[in-house]
């Protein structure tokens, strides 16, 4: 995965997603597949699982790291 510090948020709609919600891990994974924008935070996110990040990897997925925000992370699959 590609980390990119970006100065604003990105435009678009993102699924925000945390330990916190139930079955957290499915979730993440399945919108990984989709190739869905996805948003979190590191003190909800702490470490992205394995599995997922290997996927997310291998769907050339950009990591925007917001700053000035560096706890604000959107997950965004490359388009070409």
């Amino acid at each position: 995965m590609v980390p990119v510090i970006i100065k604003t948020v990105p435009a678009g709609d993102f699924e925000e997603i945390s330990i916190h919600m139930p079955d957290w891990k499915t979730k993440f994974l399945s919108l990984a597949l989709q190739g869905k924008h996805i948003k979190y935070y590191v003190h909800t996110m702490p470490t992205i699982p394995k599995d997922i990040f290997a996927e997310l990897r291998g769907m050339r997925y950009f990591d925007l790291i917001l700053e000035g925000e560096c706890r604000q992370h959107f997950l965004i699959p490359r388009s070409d």
